[in-house]
């Protein structure tokens, strides 16, 4: 049994060629403890966008004591973004990769959002 999350939210979100099984060519972890619509913790790593998944640390700050609002997550998707240096070794560009960091980084904040 898994306990339960508590205030805790969560979203991944993975870039694949293909819908069903697939390796990603870019993953996006998140979490957030929110108190309220505050975030009190953060959590954001980024994963095949480098040797190995990077913890995105100075991105978590940006959110901690802050509700995620637009500019918030836009704030943490810019910090995150040096972070992403993805090796060539997929068909998929290695510059449009690094781009697309940026939207995922934003659509898994969004999604931690309170409904």
């Amino acid at each position: 049994d898994l306990p339960p999350a508590g205030r805790w939210r969560s979203a991944y979100r993975k870039l694949r060629r293909r819908g069903a099984f697939d390796f990603p060519v870019l993953g996006v972890a998140a979490c957030a403890r929110l108190e309220r619509t505050v975030v009190a913790e953060a959590r954001l790593w980024l994963g095949a966008v480098s040797m190995a998944p990077v913890e995105a640390r100075e991105a978590q700050a940006a959110l901690v004591g802050r509700p995620l609002t637009e500019e918030t997550i836009e704030e943490a998707a810019r910090l995150a973004y040096p972070l992403a240096k993805p090796v060539d070794n997929t068909d998929f560009g290695v510059r449009w990769r690094k781009e697309m960091t940026l939207q995922y980084v934003r659509d898994a904040l969004r999604a931690l959002r309170p409904a």
